[in-house]
């Protein structure tokens, strides 16, 4: 039920690093831990990289003499050098990217939220970071106020509706930011595409596409888009990453996309949710922003559509990033952004424009989001979900599926009417 490497927490999470992180937190002299335990803080399945534990400790200030309960989020990196994960977490920034999101970020962006009548809790409370001698991020735990991860299921409509509302917000008061004095607070984020040059991932992506194209080299009818994959093939990667580097890239120049702080991971289990007593979505806040970048809102969007959207709703795609687009705008206008708002076509142009991304995800993550991230906990307990990620070639059947080839028959002449296959 829960990853390997979460099952027996790093040694030095113990009392006397409560301790620090809890005094600096409530900036008090002294706190004293009386117990704590530590378990781990997610299931099989809901992520891949870091490894985080839930503690639920029972501490006192001496001032004050009182008994103060507690339950925390505690995410670093694993202990074994040897881990394939360790050097992907140690040689990126991508710890340095999450902290500066819930240290300086997210609190600015639910600031102005809230000064313009929108009050907003975007993500959880950042209680204590470090980067020596440990990596290492520790957070609120929101399963105390009721949000959990959503298993089993798609989001129905209203829901998702309820996700890219949010998602606005985030998108707009940063695309504000970007168009500010103050924009250096957001274009920082550059270092998103750095996670996709990493030899593993350049396999993963390889791989992927390869038998992609092999799936559809087997069925007759696939075979006019094998060719058009086949014409893409050697460019998908480095396109792929362009997304990410795209303000860099054109120089600042913006003109052709809504350039906007993304989160970079916006998938299904990086959300938590609050549901109401029919289980239907009333809130949502975001997880894991170590791949927050400035770039294109589509980069969100986009991705979104292949790990957050039901094979019904994938195929509804622009209904969605219409209602996404109008609560955009909104919120520019709410915040009193004083520069031109931006256009749905040229939102839409951007989307083709960045074609490569979309069709990166449906070649290499959409037979995994089928076969894989929608099961139950249940589901997934006798799955090795790290070797997966690890080693390509254990996920061939996934592209084999009959929901998986159900998809892409519905997909592909969707996107070859669209342009997306050029």
């Amino acid at each position: 039920m829960f990853n390997d490497d979460e099952l027996v927490p790093p040694t030095w999470i113990d009392s006397t690093f409560l301790e620090n992180a809890l005094t600096k937190y409530g900036n008090n002299k002294t706190v004293e831990i009386i117990n704590f335990d530590l378990s781990p803080a997610t299931m099989k399945g809901d992520h891949y990289a870091s490894v985080m534990f839930r503690c639920k400790l029972e501490y006192r200030c001496p001032e004050t003499s009182s008994h103060i309960h507690k339950s925390l989020i505690i995410k670093t990196i694993p202990d074994d050098e040897k881990n394939i994960k360790y050097k992907f977490l140690t040689e990126g920034t991508i710890f340095e990217t999450e902290i500066s999101m819930y240290a300086e970020v997210i609190p600015k962006i639910e600031k102005i939220l809230a000064e313009c009548g929108e009050p907003t809790k975007l993500a959880p409370n950042l209680i204590y970071y470090s980067l020596k001698p440990y990596k290492v991020i520790v957070l609120e735990d929101l399963c105390v106020e009721g949000y959990q991860t959503l298993r089993g299921r798609y989001l129905d409509d209203d829901e998702v509706k309820i996700v890219y509302g949010k998602l606005a917000k985030l998108h707009a008061v940063t695309y504000m930011l970007g168009h500010s004095e103050d924009q250096e607070s957001v274009t920082k984020f550059q270092d998103g595409f750095k996670v996709y040059s990493l030899p593993m991932m350049r396999e993963m992506q390889k791989n992927g596409i390869k038998q992609f194209i092999n799936m559809l080299s087997s069925h007759e009818d696939f075979k006019v888009y094998a060719e058009k994959f086949k014409a893409m093939e050697n460019d998908l990667h480095s396109a792929y990453k362009n997304i990410f580097r795209a303000f860099a890239l054109k120089g600042g120049d913006e003109e052709d996309a809504a350039f906007v702080l993304n989160h970079g991971d916006f998938h299904l289990k990086n959300l938590l949710f609050t549901l109401n007593n029919k289980q239907k979505v009333e809130d949502v806040q975001m997880v894991d922003f170590q791949l927050s970048s400035y770039a294109p809102s589509n980069l969100d969007l986009t991705y979104s559509q292949y790990l957050l959207l039901s094979s019904d709703q994938r195929m509804r795609r622009d209904e969605f990033m219409q209602y996404y687009f109008s609560e955009f705008v909104r919120i520019l206008r709410k915040i009193q952004y004083q520069g031109e708002l931006p256009k749905y076509s040229e939102f839409q142009m951007a989307a083709l424009k960045y074609r490569h991304h979309s069709v990166c995800l449906l070649s290499t993550m959409l037979p995994i989001v089928i076969g894989f991230f929608s099961k139950t906990a249940e589901e997934l307990k006798d799955i090795q979900t790290a070797e997966l990620s690890e080693n390509r070639d254990l996920d061939t059947p996934y592209f084999y599926e009959a929901d998986f080839i159900a998809e892409v028959r519905k997909l592909l002449p969707k996107l070859l009417y669209e342009g997306y296959l050029d």
